[in-house]
């Protein structure tokens, strides 16, 4: 009789201490990067200068943490996921805690288990997707208390709630789809 593998999170690995250690770049996410900036340019966003510096950094970068500085103030819609990629978090009979990569979708499953994710360092002024699918199981979010949270799914015989007071500052706009069946989904303002 073999176990199960264990879940899997493709987000970021983590140091002996359980520190995430940040996902490191493809190719295609530094083109997507370029693809931005370009973008900027002939906006007039960005002046040439601006952009071949910028351009020479993302081709130096490694990780996607070394893309945000050169994107964030380029507008929401040009902090777009780097990859189309999902991060998936997964919880059978067990608990997960983890601060996820924030450049991807997130699908966050819990079959008799919890999972936590840690979302307070999403940067202002971007969307994420979180897809949430609960079996007998519960999800707990974790925001910034500026975080605008917008709750697309649904709830069979369990429960879905967004504790605290948005007040509207320019915080990042969390978005959360999914289905929820005899269990719970509870986001918490930090």
């Amino acid at each position: 009789m073999s176990l199960p593998e264990p879940a899997r999170f493709d987000a970021a690995a983590f140091d002996a201490s359980g520190t995430a250690v940040p996902l490191r770049l493809s190719n295609d996410d530094r083109e997507h990067a370029v693809e931005q900036l370009n973008r900027a340019v002939a906006d007039g966003r960005l002046t040439w200068t601006e952009h071949a510096e910028r351009v020479e950094a993302v081709y130096a970068a490694r990780v996607t943490g070394d893309l945000r500085p050169l994107l964030a103030d380029l507008g929401s819609a040009d902090l777009a996921p780097l990859s189309n990629t999902v991060t998936e978090v997964s919880a059978v009979l067990s608990k997960i805690v983890r601060v996820p990569d924030t450049s991807r979708r997130i699908h966050a499953r819990s079959l008799f288990g919890a999972v936590v994710l840690n979302l307070v360092s999403v940067p202002p002024g971007q969307e994420i997707e979180v897809q949430v699918d609960a079996f007998c199981g519960k999800v707990q979010l974790m925001v910034a208390d500026d975080a605008t949270v917008i709750d697309d799914g649904a709830a069979v015989l369990g429960k879905r709630a967004v504790y605290g007071e948005q007040d509207g500052r320019n915080g990042p706009l969390i978005r959360l789809t999914g289905t929820v069946k005899l269990g719970n989904l509870k986001v918490f303002r930090v």
